[in-house]
Formats: structure tokens, sequence, C-alpha cells
């Protein structure tokens, strides 16, 4: 038998799950570090992977252990790479780079628990550096947000970079 889709969540789910990804998009431009941490379970994975590439022909099985990971944080990890960005040692991002970034294609989904929703985004980000470099850099991101004393905290964040190649020296930015 098919596993039948959960109901749509309620429209106000939707909307303020949006809007929590809208806010946490401009904290993040603003880099109010602390706000954005704010927003964040004390449970929190959030995970970049490396992306494989294979032609569509290749049939052979995927690797035991994926291509590989940028990173895998939970909350404490986070919290080093914040103080990190605040210590004024990350010369790559002093003064700091001009980002914007632009959350597109959201789509929120019910899950099993009442208080979680599973959440499919894009997010686009424009790097701009000090000498002129400029990036773009594309993601698209699978999140776990759950409600917890009447906001929405992101639970878990998966990361796929659409990129083959890292277009960047270094990812100081949070996705």
């Amino acid at each position: 038998m098919l596993d039948r889709p959960l109901a749509p969540p309620p429209l106000e789910v939707i909307v303020a799950v949006t809007q929590a990804l809208h806010r946490e998009a401009r904290l993040l431009d603003n880099e109010d570090f602390d706000g954005w941490l704010a927003m964040l379970g004390e449970d929190i994975g959030y995970r970049l992977e490396l992306k494989s590439r294979r032609f569509r022909a290749d049939r052979s099985k995927p690797l035991p252990l994926g291509p590989g990971v940028i990173f895998n944080e939970d909350l404490g990890r986070l919290k080093l790479r914040i103080d990190r960005l605040k210590s004024g040692y990350v010369w790559a991002e002093d003064p700091p780079n001009f980002v914007r970034r632009v959350v597109s294609n959201v789509e929120v989904m019910a899950t099993p628990a009442e208080n979680e929703v599973q959440v499919h985004s894009v997010l686009v980000m424009h790097r701009n550096r000090i000498d002129g470099t400029t990036r773009l850099l594309t993601v698209g991101r699978t999140d776990l947000w759950r409600s917890e004393s009447s906001a929405w905290l992101l639970a878990a964040r998966d990361i796929v970079l659409d990129h083959a190649v890292l277009p960047d020296s270094n990812l100081n930015a949070f996705f």
C-alpha cells in the first residue's frame, strides 16, 4: 500500500514558518548572530554535504559514506563559528563582506509530530568581498522546524550546494 501524504499544515503555520525563514535571512544578512542563534533548537543539526555528480547511465551503487561533508554542526559548534567571526581574527570577513540572502521556493509540509513541519526551500546568496570579488551561491535546503513556546525554531537543516566545485575560497557564511 502506498503511503499517503499527510494533510498540509494549516495556513497560519505555513505563513509563520515562511516568515521565520525570511526573518532568519534578514538576521544573518545583518550579522545579528545572537538573534539567529535564538531561532535554533537546542538539538539543532546543521549539515552541508558534498554533492556527487554522476552520469545518468552510471548504475553503480553510491559510495557507502557519500562524497563527503563540508560541515556537520550542532549548537555548540555553531556558537564556536560565530565566536570566531566576532573575534576580529577572520581576515576574510574584516571588513565584513556584503551578503544578501534570497529565500524562495518554500514548501511547508506536515510531519507526524503536530508541532513540527518539514520545509524545502532554495537560498540564493550574493557575496561581495573587499577586493570586489562577487560570488553567487545557490543551495537547496531541507529543514525541520519545531514549534516551542509559541515560536518556530530550526531543529535540523540539510544543505545541498548547487555547485560541482566550491565557488568561493571560504564558506564562513551560514545558509
